[in-house]
């Protein structure tokens, strides 16, 4: 009975042992799946990012386009040729860098996002409400949804109240009412 008692113990241990060993193979295996996932995943993301910095350097350029196009309607009729010409090419430029997934940003009219625009200015305004863009300094780009540059905006927000006219007489400013009160001259 002791040995058939031993022999259930050890079974039982082995078995034990067995699940243990089962559990880790189980455990290292997921683990391996997972790490072959985020591998692809980074290797994915690595190709897709891989022009960045090139994108990046190339919306100078682009920048420098579009501010000859505007200089160049502003004193030529539309069909003049240098105008077309620098037109095509920053299209042409425009369309090559879309084909590598770099994409304008759209921020007139829009609400204010931290992730795509960079205020650089606030405007009071009663025709829009407080937090949309109402101009655009420099444009904005994604690459592949990621923001590679924010679009510099200029946001409205809520018209300042009127100053009351309390205390003031004839256009003086407060300064200038109490410099009058104590004989001083603000002038001089």
């Amino acid at each position: 009975a002791e040995a058939r008692r031993a022999g259930e113990e050890h079974h039982e241990a082995v078995q034990a042992e067995r699940d243990d060993l089962l559990g880790r193979v189980q455990r290292v295996s997921a683990d391996y799946l997972n790490y072959q996932k985020r591998a692809a995943r980074d290797t994915e993301e690595a190709r897709q990012y891989a022009n960045a910095d090139m994108a990046k350097a190339m919306l100078d350029v682009l920048d420098d386009l579009e501010r000859a196009i505007e200089h160049g309607r502003a004193g030529h009729p539309d069909d003049d040729p240098p105008l077309v010409g620098t037109d095509m090419v920053y299209q042409k430029a425009l369309a090559a860098l879309k084909r590598f997934g770099v994409e304008p940003v759209e921020a007139m009219g829009k609400p204010f996002d931290p992730a795509l625009h960079q205020a650089v200015m606030r405007q009071p305004s009663e025709d829009v409400e407080p937090m949309t863009n109402v101009a655009e300094a420099q444009k904005g780009y994604t690459l592949h949804g990621r923001t590679i540059r924010p679009t510099m905006v200029v946001v409205a927000t809520a018209p300042e109240p009127e100053a009351e006219t309390d205390g003031e007489t004839d256009g003086e400013t407060e300064g200038e009412a109490a410099a009058d009160a104590a004989g001083d001259d603000p002038s001089q």
